[in-house]
């Protein structure tokens, strides 16, 4: 829980970002808290949220958030053999609290500490902190959202894309990278133009992913 911390405090700005865009979405300000808590995965929630406010159908918002939300599958699976004396109804807990940023520090703690018991329990004070921090900080954003001035509401407008643009750019590291970017952003601006509103995004995510499958599977020419 104290190697959390900071990675809570980070979250309550990007706690207050979706809670405002969930406002401005129309949802409540409970309607954002329970988003936070039960689907508890930041990046989903504000394709969500994006989706909602351009009234698409409720397949295209849950088969969109469920293609983002894939990576946590092999988040479990680089775990999964770390947590062998775990008691099975505690990994339905952590298996829940499997964000981004616990992850991150779980993994770093097993690969320093493998000869540690009983690492489910590192995960889930991680969880603790993290949960603490963002679900309070999404019903605060979604409360204040009509109180917080225009020069800074514009500000968390753009909190969505430059969340993004964070975790994207880390990864455009090489031509195949740079291509399946490029598909996946003028697949999306295409698709909301020409397709049923929220299918544009599905089927760009779709297509640059077979993009960088069929990129990445190419033998290297020497």
């Amino acid at each position: 829980m104290v190697d959390s911390l900071p990675l809570g405090l980070a979250l309550v700005p990007v706690g207050l970002a979706f809670g405002y865009a969930a406002q401005a979405a129309g949802l409540s300000w409970w309607l954002a808290g329970l988003m936070s808590a039960v689907v508890y995965a930041g990046p989903s929630q504000f394709i969500a949220v994006g989706l909602i406010a351009t009234a698409a159908a409720v397949p295209a918002i849950v088969a969109t958030t469920f293609v983002a939300n894939l990576r946590y599958s092999l988040f479990a699976a680089s775990l999964a053999p770390y947590m062998r004396d775990a008691p099975p109804s505690r990994l339905v807990v952590v298996g829940h609290g499997l964000a981004d940023g616990s992850y991150a520090l779980t993994l770093d703690h097993v690969l320093a500490h493998p000869e540690r018991p009983r690492k489910d329990r590192y995960l889930l004070g991680s969880f603790v902190v993290s949960f603490g921090f963002w679900v309070p900080a999404s019903i605060l954003g979604a409360l204040l959202g009509d109180a917080v001035p225009e020069v800074i509401a514009y500000g968390l407008d753009f909190a969505t894309p430059a969340i993004f643009i964070a975790f994207l750019i880390p990864f455009v590291r090489d031509l195949p990278s740079v291509l399946v970017m490029i598909a996946a952003g003028v697949g999306t601006v295409v698709g909301n133009v020409h397709l049923p509103s929220g299918s544009g995004a599905l089927i760009a995510i779709v297509a640059a992913s077979l993009l960088g499958g069929v990129l990445r599977s190419r033998p290297e020419r020497h």
